[in-house]
C-alpha cells in the first residue's frame, strides 16, 4: 500500500460539497471507512490510514458530530500506542479529548462523545501520573462524560464502560482507591458482555490483589485460551498480551 496517496485520497472522499459543506453521502462513507479501519487499529497501516481519513474529514466537516467523535476515537487509538514517548502519547489523548469536547458541544445526548472524552482524558492522565492528575482537577473531566455516557448508554462498546469504571477505582491511589466497587464494575460488564476479557483481567488483578493467586491464574488461563474475534480482535488480542504480563509476574 502506498501510504503517500492517503491524505489525497481520504480528501477524495470528502471533496464533494454544496455551499462550501461536505456533501451527506460522502461524509458518510467516509466515516463508515473509519469504522472500518478502527476494526484493524492493530495494524499500523490502518491506523495511519484513519488518522489521515480523520484529519480530512475534520477539516471538511469541522461540526459534523459523527465526524467528530470518530476522529476522536482515532487519536485514543494512537494513544494506546505504547512504543511512542508518554509525551507524545499524552498529546495525543489530549487532542482526542479535545475533539470529543467539540462532538459533545454539538450533542451531548450521544453516548459515543461522552466515552472517547473519558477515555482520551484518562489516557491523558494516565501519562502525567495519577496523583498529578488528580492535583490537577482531572478527575472530574475523566468522571463527568464517563457518567454522562453510563446514563446514555452502559452498554456501549461491547460492555466497556463499567469495565473503564473499574479500572477507575483500581488506579485511584490509596484511600480511595475500592476493589470492591470494581469487582462490582466488573461483574456488571461481564453481564452485558460475558466474552469481555478486560473485565476478567480486572477479575484476574483484584484476585491477585486479594491474596486469591489460584484464582488469579485460572482467569488469566481462561483469557490466554480466549479465541480471538468474538466481539472486537484488536481489543482482545491487546487483553490477551496484558494478561500474559500479568501472568508471568504473578507469584
Amino acid at each position: 500500500m502506498n501510504l503517500a496517496v492517503v491524505p489525497l485520497a481520504a480528501l477524495m472522499v470528502v471533496t464533494a460539497v454544496e455551499g462550501g459543506r461536505p456533501a451527506a453521502p460522502a461524509v458518510a462513507e467516509a466515516t463508515a471507512r473509519l469504522d472500518a479501519l478502527h476494526g484493524r487499529r492493530d495494524d499500523p497501516g490502518a491506523l495511519r490510514e484513519a488518522r489521515s481519513l480523520a484529519d480530512a474529514l475534520v477539516a471538511r466537516a469541522p461540526s459534523d458530530y459523527g465526524v467528530l467523535w470518530r476522529a476522536a476515537r482515532v487519536l485514543f487509538d494512537e494513544s494506546e500506542d505504547k512504543r511512542q514517548s508518554g509525551d507524545a502519547r499524552s498529546a495525543l489523548a489530549k487532542q482526542g479529548y479535545d475533539l470529543a469536547q467539540r462532538a459533545i458541544a454539538v450533542n451531548p445526548n450521544d453516548v459515543a462523545a461522552q466515552y472517547w472524552a473519558a477515555l482520551s482524558i484518562g489516557n491523558y492522565a494516565e501519562n502525567m501520573g495519577v496523583v498529578r492528575a488528580l492535583a490537577n482537577g482531572i478527575e472530574g473531566k475523566f468522571k463527568r462524560p464517563l457518567e454522562r455516557a453510563t446514563a446514555l448508554d452502559v452498554t456501549y462498546d461491547h460492555g466497556n464502560i463499567p469495565a473503564v469504571w473499574a479500572a477507575y477505582y483500581l488506579e485511584l491511589p490509596w484511600p480511595k482507591r475500592d476493589r470492591d466497587k470494581a469487582a462490582q464494575q466488573v461483574k456488571q460488564a461481564l453481564q452485558i458482555n460475558p466474552n469481555n476479557l478486560r473485565a476478567r483481567l480486572y477479575q484476574a488483578r483484584i484476585a491477585a490483589d486479594e491474596g486469591r493467586k489460584d484464582e488469579a491464574r485460572a482467569l488469566l488461563a481462561q483469557i490466554a485460551a480466549a479465541p480471538v474475534g468474538r466481539y472486537d480482535a484488536p481489543e482482545e488480542r491487546a487483553v490477551k498480551r496484558e494478561a500474559a504480563s500479568q501472568a508471568a509476574n504473578l507469584h
